[in-house]
């Protein structure tokens, strides 16, 4: 072998060498030097395989990138634990294994006199989260004109009207509205701020970004509690002489330096417990329903391990379209798997005709038209989801030559799909064929006089209804109207099924002369509508109920004339 075949073998060994190659090294404290376990350690900004740090700190990483990168590391934040660590990153080229990644510990001691950072700070750096952020209903929380009416009476012109917690309730009450609407301002006396007094900036902005990035824990053994009020979400606001606590925030990166923030790595970002906090609780004095919509997520199928699971984040808050920054500041890209929209989209027009499929059929049999129909909910929650005004209404119209026909079997609209205007109103289904879908909670208002019915969680003392759909299950019913009779031959007989969803109960938004939801869009939508016609076969029955004492004569009088019928042949 020559000696250029024998340089040209040995540089590609040292190739394949270093192609092979793995980045090791230690986690540490930065305080004293001592060895960090449990750390999750990765490049940052990749997809590329992560490993966790042992007991002696150490770790290595089979990577072998073309060029030097940052490895970083970030401790699993434990609300119990003695010490918590901020993220960071090292300086690394592949193949070294001396890597030293040293993390600080956050601050034990809350600052007393800490003033939250608005969002439209943090806008800076993240320009495009904040964007869409601002046009979510989490910006509008605090100044939500519903909220407002209810509360107070002071959302809309006609606001006072009908029920108003304020005017029925005894003074000093809270309502607890503040604790989810303007988490910010109502932490620092959790529970106690009146919705209608939030008046920091902080709190006005709604649920901004350290309403969700101060949260560092949530208790699942609390979680039907009222966010922050009984300790089910735990807040901490560092106490750092050197740096501003607002910087303090928590997250699903473990991969965050040390630069302009203090970022502590909390899984809980990443699961549908994070969206607990606030979509999920009950009335703390009696247990009543408030919403129900993260146990509604997790006796769901997307809750089960395996190719269909799917988190709160993966439907409200989906990967963005492709890679590009977190902050403008940071001068690198992420992928989109780590990069998420916080627009939090909700029950749009669009996401309920992707989750929620509406299917009718109508056959002619013995006189009767029948009509099958099926609501499949294939969102990640009962359908409606979110607070109890929420319902959805079935509505069949069925005529044949343009006239009504008679129902004789099935469900008919509940009440509360009705205003309380006397008469009849465009939008007044009550007693037509078809169902609702709703939890009416009925309580004394203040726990004082007759039960109503529906009222708000807060004045809840039961269920005495609930037809909302769980996630993955159809609610199926059968519908039979009464022919004419002696309807000729090929009339036209018409089926229209609609489901209408309402983001309130019609008499609700009536009184309080609501057109539209406080962000604009519009009150009621058409999820699904399923058109049938078929032509009359012309043959018709008696028009007389199956279950009737009629039926049963009238099966005893051929029964007697078949015995009859019978005899005479003998």
């Amino acid at each position: 072998m020559s000696r250029l075949r024998v340089l040209i073998a040995i540089l590609l060994a040292a190739a394949a060498g270093q192609a092979s190659a793995a980045i090791s090294g230690r986690v540490v404290d930065d305080s004293n030097g001592n060895p960090v376990a449990g750390a999750v350690v990765r490049v940052q900004a990749t997809d590329a395989p992560q490993v966790i740090s042992n007991a002696a700190g150490e770790f290595t990483l089979p990577v072998s990138p073309a060029n030097p990168v940052n490895v970083a590391a970030g401790v699993p934040y434990q609300h119990d634990a003695a010490v918590n660590y901020v993220t960071n990153i090292a300086f690394a080229t592949n193949g070294q294994t001396n890597v030293e990644i040293r993390l600080r510990r956050l601050p034990t001691g809350t600052n007393g006199d800490y003033q939250p950072l608005t969002a439209s700070l943090c806008g800076i750096c993240h320009e495009d989260q904040f964007n869409q952020w601002v046009e979510s209903r989490h910006a509008g929380a605090a100044i939500n004109t519903w909220v407002l009416d209810l509360y107070a009476g002071t959302g809309t012109p006609g606001g006072s009207a009908g029920y108003v917690f304020k005017d029925l309730h005894d003074p000093g009450e809270s309502g607890f509205c503040a604790s989810c609407h303007a988490p910010m301002e109502d932490v620092f006396t959790p529970g106690q701020l009146a919705f209608d007094e939030i008046s920091q900036g902080w709190g006005l902005e709604g649920v901004g970004c350290l309403g969700c990035h101060q949260q560092a824990h949530i208790d699942p053994s609390r979680i039907n509690g009222i966010a922050h009020v009984d300790g089910k979400v735990s807040y901490r606001f560092p106490d750092d002489p050197d740096y501003t606590t607002g910087l303090y925030v928590w997250g699903n990166l473990p991969d965050v330096s040390t630069g302009t923030m203090r970022n502590s790595f909390q899984p809980h970002f990443g699961e549908s417990l994070m969206c607990a906090g606030c979509h999920q609780y009950n009335r703390p004095d009696n247990g009543a329903p408030g919403q129900n919509t993260y146990l509604e997520w997790l006796a769901s199928p997307y809750a089960q391990p395996g190719p269909g699971f799917r988190t709160c984040q993966d439907c409200h808050m989906p990967n963005e379209a492709g890679p590009g920054p977190i902050a403008s500041t940071a001068g690198f890209d992420r992928p989109a798997s780590q990069r998420h929209r916080h627009d939090f989209i909700g029950s749009t027009p669009d996401t309920l005709a992707g989750a929620i499929t509406l299917r009718a059929s109508a056959s002619e049999t013995n006189g009767r038209l029948v009509v099958d129909t099926e609501v499949e909910n294939q969102a990640g929650h009962g359908f409606p989801a979110g607070v109890s005004i929420r319902n959805a209404l079935l509505v069949l119209d069925v005529r044949a030559d343009g006239q009504p026909l008679t129902q004789i079997t099935g469900p008919t609209v509940p009440w509360y799909a009705d205003d309380e205007v006397p008469g009849v109103q465009p939008g007044d289904f009550a007693g037509q064929p078809g169902k609702g879908y709703a939890k009416i909670l009925e309580g004394r208002i203040n726990d004082t006089g007759p039960v109503v019915r529906p009222v708000l969680f807060i004045d809840a003392e039961g269920v005495t209804e609930n037809t909302i759909i769980p996630s993955g299950q159809i609610d199926g019913n059968r519908f039979e109207f009464l022919l004419p009779p002696g309807i000729a031959a090929g009339t036209e007989i018409t089926v229209e099924a609609r489901l209408l969803y309402r983001r309130a109960f019609r008499a609700l938004a009536v009184t309080k002369g609501w057109t539209t939801t406080p962000s604009g869009g519009p009150i009621e939508i058409e999820v699904g509508r399923q058109s049938l016609t078929l032509a009359a076969s012309g043959q018709s029955a008696l028009p007389v109920p199956a279950d009737s004492p009629w039926t049963l004569a009238a099966l005893a009088l051929a029964m007697l004339g078949l015995g009859w019928m019978v005899a005479r042949r003998r």
